[in-house]
């Protein structure tokens, strides 16, 4: 897969520093293209966060008298030092894919995103975000799962994000998604097939054989589950879950754009309310969720998406979360958290297909 380079305003001349080199002179001339002139007067950074692919820093910062007001504490994202990671970053471009959704896609994207205020990527394939620093938003959490409420409010932000760009997954302005129409974004026949044995060999001891059945058909029938669907393709998420959301008592934001794509929207309701309840809570939920999920796209416009289209839609992406739980496990740096995490949803993702009958599907 390849896509489109950043385009050259994003390309640093040089080198993107590390989070503990960045220095004051980085920090403004970020700010300075984002309209801010300012001069920093001191600088603190701390690290943030448990990404797999990235990694994650407060900037605490004070300002010269003089300076225009700007924020006193900003987020920075930059790439992995894991060279595991930085290669599956390359081979799907996702630290272009999120730093060219920030500096073209955000501001008509309609869910609500953290604020950008500088974005940058380098010769060597690194690169640098400047984000809204959002706490005291705490980040949702994959192994609780979401509350009712949260979910509720999830739903309706990816609602809003397929509405702002249904049936427009073929636009020219967006070939540097370049995805093709397959069944989930990044995830082919080839992905999975290769993933699985090896999954299988590190994880055998704590699987269920309902979980080795479920994968097994999976890998057996993988080329009907990749055909694409007959629906309209749009703006995607793909990794849509708690760890990538931020709550507080007014809002949900939506963080990690890395692997935003072209695809089908019900890919990321699927795998939001497969994964983000254990299962006897999704049971109870689910029918509620997937209505205001439809209720929000109809409210935002789309008109010529059925009831009966989405529920089959939906049924086919509860193999979503199995995909990301195998795929990522195995192409990302191995750490205990994610061991963790990506047990925990393959175990929920496994109970998603079941009730829903969804193996029968990849005999079609």
């Amino acid at each position: 897969m390849t896509i489109a380079l950043a385009p050259a305003e994003l390309v640093a001349p040089h080198a993107i520093p590390r989070p503990e080199q960045v220095d004051a002179a980085w920090i403004e001339g970020l700010l300075a293209a984002a309209g801010y002139r300012v001069a920093v007067a001191s600088l603190d950074v701390a690290r943030i966060g448990t990404g797999q692919l990235g990694d994650t820093a407060r900037f605490r910062l004070s300002y010269a008298p003089g300076s225009d007001p700007a924020p006193a504490t900003l987020i920075g994202k930059f790439s992995s030092t894991d060279p595991t990671s930085r290669e599956v970053a390359a081979a799907w471009s996702l630290y272009t894919r999120e730093v060219r959704f920030y500096h073209e896609l955000a501001a008509d994207a309609r869910i609500a995103v953290p604020a950008c205020y500088g974005a940058q990527m380098d010769a060597d394939g690194g690169f640098a975000l400047l984000l809204e620093d959002l706490a005291p938003a705490a980040p949702g959490d994959q192994f609780k799962g979401l509350s009712d409420r949260n979910a509720m409010r999830a739903a309706r932000e990816a609602a809003r994000l397929h509405a702002a760009y249904w049936e427009r997954g073929e636009d020219d302005d967006f070939a540097w998604l370049a995805t093709a129409a397959q069944g989930q974004p990044f995830y082919t026949a080839d992905v999975f097939r290769g993933a699985w044995p090896g999954f299988r060999g590190r994880y055998d001891a704590m699987l269920s054989d309902d979980q080795r059945r479920v994968c097994d058909a999976l890998a057996e029938g993988y080329d009907v589950y990749d055909r694409p669907r007959p629906r309209p393709r749009c703006i995607t998420h793909n990794d849509y879950r708690p760890d990538n959301m931020l709550f507080d008592d007014d809002r949900l934001v939506v963080v990690d754009w890395q692997s935003v794509a072209l695809g089908c929207g019900a890919v990321d309701i699927a795998y939001l309310i497969g994964g983000g309840y254990a299962p006897d809570a999704r049971r109870a939920v689910e029918a509620q969720l997937m209505t205001a999920y439809l209720g929000e796209l109809q409210a935002q416009g789309v008109a010529d998406y059925s009831a009966e289209e989405f529920a089959a839609d939906y049924r086919h992406f509860t193999f979503a979360g199995i995909n990301v739980a195998v795929g990522a496990a195995m192409l990302v740096q191995r750490t205990e958290r994610g061991d963790q995490m990506f047990l925990t949803m393959l175990d929920r993702h496994v109970s998603h297909v079941l009730d829903h009958d969804a193996l029968s599907l990849l005999r079609e």
